[in-house]
């Protein structure tokens, strides 16, 4: 956990920075910001809150300004007139439909961060992967060379010993081999680091000639603190994946609940009008209204003044109305076959939660017990290269001695290479091991915004 804020903090305050002949873990973290794929995160994420910009625009109050015009000719009388109009209209009842997309867009935002959160994270664990992957790598090469170099001088002594009949032709043969074998694997571990490196250049979006040399060992982690029931329990809170899932229901609860309510509520408004009308009943001034509608949620209102007014004849006088209407369908298979479509999407989106949630449980057990065996196995190898040290000098003493020749001093010292090899790359697994445990947990490892 200490690991895991250091970086963290370094990789929310600082920018990246490329140092000419080395790069350390902090610094690739941090140019991780603006790899291809970081970046196409974010961009996804972006597409989703113009989605939810749209949305709220269209719930907004929509004005729209109008005009007429007339021109007519009756028994050789010519009259015309123009009214300017203008009406309005806002949702203004919770169940609007343009209110239920700002909901549905919201969630869709609410998801696409969980979505951008679990790519960085991944981001993060690869990228660390990669890196150490790397550097095992290069250790892999000195060790084959270092063990290249050994065979070398075995093959030269078992010639000199052939020569002198103190060695078998078969014997002689053993040693050529293994000095073939040696050389084969040298090229081998030097072919493995290019690809390694060029992997990990590849995911930070740069040439593989910028990475210079990787210079962070890993370090052994702790744990996260608290049993595996506590950390099972705080998985299934915050792992994106159940989120998604909780999101989706939300989705399905709100198309349901949209169906039975295009089902049972009236479609119903209430109206009210003033304006200046003929014996006729034709407008003749001017007039304005408005209108509730509670099946759709939306307020309207509008308003009508003449500017150039035909001659008409007659009285008008001033009026006053209210409307309201009332309709309800008393048979409607489409309503009722959406609704029943509603409450299959319900209980499968239930279900998807509790997928969800079982398959956290089952994932965070697994990645525990790995992160576990992944720290035993740090002891294992640190053990070996002690006793591989203590060979060394046990090989020492005995040349220094007499009883003793340089190649078993050699022979000690790969031996020894090859342990803290192996003592790096268990730690390293371990490091990374940790950091998979984490991400199942779902913690932001960036350490920037979800």
């Amino acid at each position: 956990m200490r690991i895991l804020r250091s970086l963290a903090l370094v990789l929310a305050l600082a920018s990246p920075v490329w140092a000419q002949s080395s790069l350390s873990l902090v610094d690739a973290l941090k140019a991780l910001q603006t790899s291809p794929d970081w970046k196409s995160a974010d961009l996804t994420y972006e597409t989703a809150v113009r989605q939810l910009e749209a949305a709220q625009a269209a719930a907004g109050l929509k004005v729209t300004p109008g005009a007429s015009y007339t021109l007519a000719d009756s028994g050789g009388t010519t009259g015309n007139s123009l009214t300017l109009s203008a009406s309005a209209s806002v949702g203004v009842l919770p169940w609007t439909a343009s209110a239920d997309a700002v909901k549905a867009a919201q969630r869709a935002l609410d998801r696409a961060a969980l979505t951008r959160a679990s790519t960085r994270n991944t981001l993060y664990v690869n990228l660390t992967a990669q890196y150490f992957n790397a550097r095992q790598a290069a250790q892999d090469s000195d060790l084959a060379q270092a063990t290249l170099k050994l065979r070398e001088a075995q093959a030269r002594i078992a010639q000199a010993r052939y020569d002198t009949g103190q060695l078998s032709f078969s014997d002689l043969l053993t040693a050529q081999q293994d000095l073939e074998t040696a050389r084969a694997n040298a090229a081998s571990a030097g072919g493995n680091l290019e690809i390694a490196r060029q992997t990990l250049a590849n995911t930070l979006g740069i040439s593989a000639d910028a990475l210079g040399e990787l210079t962070t060992a890993p370090t052994e982690p702790d744990l996260p603190s608290g049993s595996l029931e506590t950390l099972v329990a705080q998985a299934t809170r915050q792992r994106p994946e159940v989120l998604s899932a909780q999101s989706r229901l939300q989705d399905a609860q709100a198309s349901l609940d949209s169906a039975q309510r295009d089902r049972w509520v009236p479609d119903s408004s209430i109206t009210v009008a003033y304006g200046t009308r003929t014996a006729t009943g034709t407008s003749s001034g001017t007039s304005v209204s408005a209108g509730l509608n509670f099946k759709t949620g939306n307020a309207t209102a509008s308003a009508s003044v003449p500017v150039i007014s035909a001659s008409s004849s007659g009285t008008s006088s001033n009026v006053l109305s209210l409307g309201l209407s009332v309709a309800l369908p008393l048979i409607d298979p489409s309503s009722e076959a959406s609704i029943n479509s509603g409450q299959t999407a319900l209980s499968s989106a239930q279900l998807a939660v509790q997928t969800a949630q079982k398959a956290t449980t089952l994932d965070v057990r697994q990645k525990y017990q790995q992160a576990q065996t992944a720290k035993a196995q740090v002891n294992i190898t640190r053990a070996a290269l002690n006793t591989a040290n203590q060979t060394l000098k046990t090989a020492q003493a005995k040349l220094a001695a007499g009883t003793g020749t340089a190649i078993d001093v050699q022979q000690a010292q790969v031996n020894v290479q090859q342990a803290q090899r192996n003592l790096d790359s268990a730690i390293a697994t371990a490091q990374t091991a940790v950091l998979v445990l984490q991400n199942a947990l779902g913690t932001n490892l960036t350490g920037g915004n979800q």
